[in-house]
């Protein structure tokens, strides 16, 4: 079934029961005035009211106890997927267009071949890497990794050598004044807001974990390092959202994919006081899409990063 905004706007007028994460909650367009005749003409109205069985499809996604955001780009390719989940009903709307494709699905498989698509399905990754941060910390981490990619490609087209290490001013200006093709500028876009501070504790911080080694200068450890030269070029990004209202309470899981190559991606996690950083196969990222899709139980409540 095919909607219009416009088609969704006036359903959500009309209809008698929504939450705050439902569909229709966060769709609201101006209208046309040809939206009744379009509705009936598609089977979703008759004689101005809705049609058997209509609303009660409609509840999953105007009242759905949880659902899950997919939003990816890729170059010029976007991709943006809803899924409300009512008890054991799962409905799929999907953003074609600006044409909204509403369907009550067996199975994720269609969106999982999707992603096979978009991301490649291969189970290795190029470095192994776990670690949680604070705030700060990981705008420190991801300055680094910002020197290091620059570096590297620089290393490339001038054909010199790399630097294995960086000055204190150079990891401050990294953080203030990053490229818009930057991890520390995509991240700022997603915190929205973020206060000056000073690297020096958050520096002694990535010390005591092992992911810099004790010099003048600043140095990536081994895996850090091999980490930063790997992740050159930024070809998706991916945000997966998890929404569960229970008892007026809102529950969000938030995770941020950055694809830089079919072995190179990394997963961020937004906790409640940190962040979960790590590097995951394709192959594992389709299997997280396919589980959060399915719309399952929040167990810790989290904040997200600009809400």
């Amino acid at each position: 079934m095919k909607l219009t905004l416009e088609e969704i706007s006036y359903l959500s007028k009309i209809f008698p029961h929504k939450n705050a994460i439902g569909l229709f909650s966060n769709v609201n367009v101006p209208l046309k005035g040809n939206e009744t005749e379009n509705l009936t003409k598609k089977g979703f109205l008759e004689d101005g009211r809705f049609a058997p069985g209509i609303e009660e499809f409609l509840s999953i996604i105007a009242q759905p106890e949880r659902c899950c955001r997919l939003v990816a780009q890729s170059g010029y390719f976007f991709v943006e997927k809803y899924s409300y989940r009512m008890r054991d009903k799962l409905a799929l709307v999907e953003n074609q267009n600006n044409e909204i494709v509403l369907s009550l699905p067996d199975d994720l498989s269609k969106v999982v071949f999707q992603m096979i698509d978009l991301f490649g399905g291969s189970n290795l990754k190029t470095v192994d890497f776990a670690q949680k941060f604070s705030k700060n910390e990981l705008f420190t981490f991801f300055a680094l990794v910002d020197l290091y990619r620059k570096d590297t490609l620089r290393a490339y087209l001038n054909q010199t050598p790399t630097n294995d290490s960086f000055t204190p001013d150079q990891l401050v200006q990294q953080i203030e004044n990053p490229s818009n093709t930057d991890f520390t500028s995509m991240l700022k876009v997603n915190y929205k807001q973020v206060p000056s501070f000073n690297p020096a504790q958050p520096l002694e911080e990535l010390r005591k974990k092992g992911l810099i080694e004790s010099q003048g200068s600043i140095q990536f450890a081994t895996i850090p390092m091999l980490l930063g030269r790997n992740v050159l070029t930024i070809r998706s990004i991916v945000l997966l959202e998890i929404l569960e209202l229970k008892q007026d309470t809102l529950s969000v899981l938030s995770v941020l994919f950055f694809n830089c190559s079919v072995h190179d991606i990394l997963r961020l996690q937004f906790l409640k006081n940190e962040v979960h950083v790590s590097t995951v196969s394709a192959s594992d990222q389709i299997k997280e899409i396919e589980l959060a899709m399915n719309c399952p139980e929040i167990e810790e409540q989290i904040d997200v990063p600009g809400r």
